[in-house]
């Protein structure tokens, strides 16, 4: 697979199918438990407010990869947004398509005048695919904060 064909491209509603696919594939490989109807509603709201966008990578007709960002506004960033779901199909890792999605979400960010783009890293995460180091090499720091749930 050439990296120069992989096209990505803000998803609209008319492609929320090929992004819920590939969400699903993820939650089900990482053993997120959120049901497909929820999936679906939480996707189609993502993908039709302005302050979140969904983002494809396309070879030909096919979806190789999702990456989900959400903007806010705070006080220490002011507009800022979050990577909330990035994932590539195993068999398209290694070749670019997760750094050109990332790319093209912080190009969003920037079109909206974010002023920095954040992203969580999970204990499970980072212990299954190293994501500190992956996100690292493309120009994420890990500034050590730790993100509470309640």
């Amino acid at each position: 697979m050439d990296i120069d064909a992989i096209q990505v491209r803000k998803a609209g509603v008319d492609s929320l199918d090929a992004a819920l696919h590939l969400l699903q594939r993820f939650f089900l490989e990482e053993g997120f438990h959120t049901a497909a109807e929820e999936m679906r509603s939480s996707l189609h709201t993502m993908i039709t407010y302005p302050n979140s966008a969904v983002f494809l990578a396309w070879h030909g007709t096919e979806a190789l990869g999702v990456a989900t960002v959400t903007m806010s506004v705070g006080i220490e960033y002011g507009r800022s947004a979050e990577i909330e779901d990035l994932y590539v199909l195993p068999r398209a890792r290694g070749r670019g398509v997760a750094t050109e999605l990332i790319e093209a979400v912080c190009a969003w960010c920037r079109q909206e005048g974010c002023t920095a783009v954040l992203v969580t890293v999970t204990p499970e995460g980072e212990a299954r695919h190293d994501l500190i180091e992956f996100y690292g090499r493309r120009g994420f720091a890990n500034t050590g904060r730790v993100i509470l749930e309640r």
